[in-house]
């Protein structure tokens, strides 16, 4: 069973706006509203890509069955937690003639040990080996910083593999811990390893072995257009992509990380796990939908994924 952990789902409101400049004055800009969060995209494109999972999640107030109403039309088993505040929401600008993307992010309600003790008792209640289990994104606010270092313990202990999707304090407080699969991008690793984002791209194999270090055992970093760069224990490899129309990237992380743990799932080899995850990341650019895949295109843009040992 694969598990995905979405700890502080969100409303998002799309904006498209070309030329979008500050300080200037939009008129009737109608959004377009989609249930959000790094592990509520990857619970969608699992399900679209046929492959069931369940979700955690808190939620509250009227966002909050927004949440749920997208999840059961979805067919995403979700094990809700509820809060006494609103599920918050956040706000994405698009500008697609400059391809530049501006996000502001609410804080949501915050919860407590109490809350956190009843989650991390259901997940460890529900887990048994053989299970993936996916850490995504921002925990509610009041959380403990090294929750998925938490979860990474639970599942050493039940004999599942821990998946790390996280950004910021919690990726860096998630070590000590052991994850079968991470998916940082250059940002990510220059904040993990106290390093400007240049520094980074001359030496991003050397941050890259530096988590193989830390505890994961599988490593994809993404490198934006080119594609991106996978490690493990057999050695380095380079993935390229082919070139696509982009309408917009939000979301497309959290397909790759879902392709990835679909191949696993699935019994794919390692190079192929990592075709699939390409060629999700890739699907979902090709939509304004965020967290969306048509299977049927995820598979051509798989054929289109070359794999090259470094």
């Amino acid at each position: 069973m694969i598990r995905v952990i979405c700890l502080n789902p969100v409303i998002d409101r799309m904006y498209y706006i070309d030329d979008f400049r500050a300080a200037t004055k939009f008129y009737e800009v109608p959004p377009k509203v989609y249930v959000g969060g790094k592990g509520i995209n990857i619970a969608r494109v699992m399900s679209l890509m046929g492959e069931h999972c369940v979700l955690y999640g808190f939620i509250g107030g009227g966002n909050g069955r927004l949440v749920s109403e997208d999840m059961k039309r979805y067919d995403v088993e979700f094990k809700a937690f509820q809060t006494s505040g609103e599920t918050r929401t956040t706000i994405n600008i698009i500008d697609n003639r400059n391809r530049k993307e501006t996000e502001i992010t609410e804080p949501g309600p915050e919860v407590g040990e109490n809350e956190e003790r009843q989650f991390l008792n259901a997940l460890e209640g529900d887990l048994s080996g053989g299970d993936m289990v996916i850490c995504s994104g921002i925990p509610m606010k009041g959380m403990s910083e090294d929750i998925y270092r938490k979860v990474s313990g639970i599942c050493e202990m039940h004999g599942s593999k821990c998946i790390l999707d996280a950004t910021g304090v919690y990726l860096e407080k998630s070590f000590p811990g052991r994850y079968y699969f991470s998916k940082p991008n250059f940002s990510e690793l220059s904040e993990l390893f106290s390093i400007t984002q240049e520094e980074n791209a001359k030496n991003i194999i050397k941050s890259g072995k530096r988590m193989l270090e830390l505890g994961v055992e599988n490593l994809l970093i993404s490198t934006g257009e080119s594609g991106g760069i996978f490690l493990n224990e057999k050695g380095i490899f380079q993935a390229v992509i082919p070139k696509e129309e982009v309408v917009s990237t939000i979301g497309s992380g959290d397909a790759s990380v879902a392709g990835f743990c679909i191949g696993v799932k699935r019994g794919y080899s390692a190079e192929d796990c990592v075709r699939l995850a390409m060629a999700c990341g890739i699907c979902n650019a090709k939509f304004s939908k965020v967290g969306y895949v048509e299977p049927e295109m995820v598979k051509e843009l798989f054929g289109g994924v070359k794999i090259r040992l470094v």
